[in-house]
This record gives structure tokens, sequence and C-alpha cells, in this order.
């Protein structure tokens, strides 16, 4: 068993369908790119590559 934490999951990427597309500020597309960018930043304060970082499997 090990002591680091581990990996956060990744934000799940919205649908375009999920889209109303009548230029909502923020869109669920802006949310998702800040979480997106939150999600960065933890994965590189553990040390990690979030590049390196596959893909999570639904």
């Amino acid at each position: 068993m090990t002591d680091e934490p581990p990996v956060p999951k990744r934000p799940k990427r919205p649908d375009p369908m999920e889209c109303c597309r009548r230029g909502c500020y923020p869109c669920i597309f802006d949310y998702y790119d800040t979480a997106t960018e939150r999600w960065e930043a933890r994965v590189r304060a553990m040390g990690l590559d979030p590049e390196a970082i596959p893909p999570d499997v639904d």
C-alpha cells in the first residue's frame, strides 16, 4: 500500500449536445475548461505531468 494520494479524476468533457447554443456565458464548456485547469494544477502539485495521465475509461 502506498502513502501517495490517488490521482484525481479528470473532468468529463460535456457532450456537444449538452450545450444549448444560446451564447451563454459562462457556457458549460467554460466550466469544463476551468475544471480542467484546476485538475491540471492539482496533478502538477502532486509532481506529475497532466499529459502523462491516461484518459479515464468510463
